[in-house]
């Protein structure tokens, strides 16, 4: 047997005994019951239960300074021929404070999608794009296709042929957990201005957006009880107003929601309960049967409210025009009867006739006369 070949089996047989030992350890850890794939993934309670208690710092979010972008349009042609005031026209407002930084956080692509599907109802994936294609899109009372011009002042808003339609989008709470970001929409189309409100959730900890679904369980017997609680809510609210301005009973639980700190929000819209959009606001201890587990967990280790002061964030008034009204005429003097006049104030009423001839003098003299007690002039003598 030459050298090389004893090498070779000495290095063969180290291989065997490492496998025999590796198979050795691995059949007394399975029966130990002790073993665990590397490729098994951890339960989603304890993944929420590490994020809980692994992440406890929190930085204060950052936001742009608030934007106003304003774009007009105008049709080429009036609707009705001659008629100056029906131009169909469109106004479009956007006033923005968009998220920079969450919880120390700059990578926000799952809240600017959300902020953008909720605000402008397009895909795009930048805030500014998005804003873009609303602004530069108009929105006219009646379809003109593209004969249509832009304009570098604001149009006259005229009922049936104006519209306005402007976005807010601002933060409207933080606190340890949650950040709560609003977007208010107002439309005038012409005849009325509807105003609609919606809300974006954001897991400051866990960066990622809730969804309604995540905060309230998804059953329907839990939806009809929670809709029972909200019109017994109503009832309340009902007792501080007017016969004539009552709310209705709702037919359904809303899809908005807004998480506060005392509780939960529920926005209905303009016209489904009350000529106006409406919130009814349950506290969080009755909603705690209807709250998904994840949300009661997030709520017990919540805290630091803090809502935002957006005073200068409110929807443009409505610069609206009526029709030019009639010159007011003034009142007209005509003369009706010799020496009087007659107008739309005054009865008849006598004139002194103006003198048309001059005055011929005739030689004579007259002798100045004195005045009695009744101050009338009297005429001793007159000569010719």
């Amino acid at each position: 047997m030459t050298k090389r070949n004893l090498i070779i089996i000495i290095i063969l047989l180290s291989i065997m005994d490492m496998v025999a030992a590796g198979w050795y350890m691995s059949r007394r850890i399975e029966s130990s019951g002790k073993s665990q794939s590397l490729f098994d993934q951890r339960d989603s309670t304890e993944v929420i239960a590490m994020a809980d208690t692994v992440v406890s710092s929190s930085q204060a979010d950052v936001f742009d300074k608030l934007q106003h972008n304003t774009y007009y349009f105008i049709a080429n042609e009036p609707a009705i021929k001659g008629d100056v005031t029906s131009y169909y026209t469109s106004t479009k407002h956007v006033k923005v404070r968009w998220p920079q930084k969450v919880n120390g956080n700059d990578d926000l692509a799952e809240l600017n999608k959300e902020l953008i599907k909720k605000a402008f109802g397009n895909s795009q994936t930048t805030m500014k794009d998005a804003r873009y294609v609303f602004l530069n899109t108009p929105a006219f009372n009646r379809p003109v296709g593209d004969d249509y011009r832009t304009l570098v002042k604001a149009p006259r808003v005229y009922p049936v042929y104006g519209n306005v339609n402007q976005v807010l989008v601002y933060p409207y709470m933080t606190s340890q957990r949650l950040l709560v970001m609003e977007i208010d929409k107002v439309e005038y189309d012409g005849s009325a201005t509807v105003k609609n409100s919606s809300f974006v959730h954001y897991d400051r900890m866990r960066q990622r957006v809730l969804s309604r679904l995540d905060i309230l369980v998804a059953d329907v017997d839990k939806e009809t009880q929670l809709l029972k609680l909200i019109n017994k809510k109503i009832d309340v609210l009902n007792r501080g107003r007017a016969d004539n301005n009552l709310l209705q009973h709702a037919l359904n639980v809303p899809a908005d929601v807004c998480c506060g700190k005392k509780g939960v929000k529920f926005e209905y819209k303009q016209g489904s309960i009350s000529s106006g959009p409406v919130d009814v606001l349950l506290e969080y201890d009755q909603l705690e049967p209807f709250m998904t587990k994840e949300f009661k967990q997030l709520q017990e280790n919540n805290s630091d409210y803090f809502v935002y002061k957006n005073d200068n964030i409110k929807p443009e008034p409505l610069q609206q025009s009526s029709p030019a009204p009639a010159v007011k005429k003034t009142p007209t003097t005509v003369k009706s009867k010799k020496n009087y006049y007659y107008n739309n104030r005054y009865k008849y009423r006598h004139v002194k006739p103006k003198q048309t001839r001059r005055k011929r003098y005739s030689g004579a003299t007259h002798r100045f006369g004195h005045r009695g007690h009744a101050a009338k002039r009297h005429w001793r003598h007159r000569r010719r």
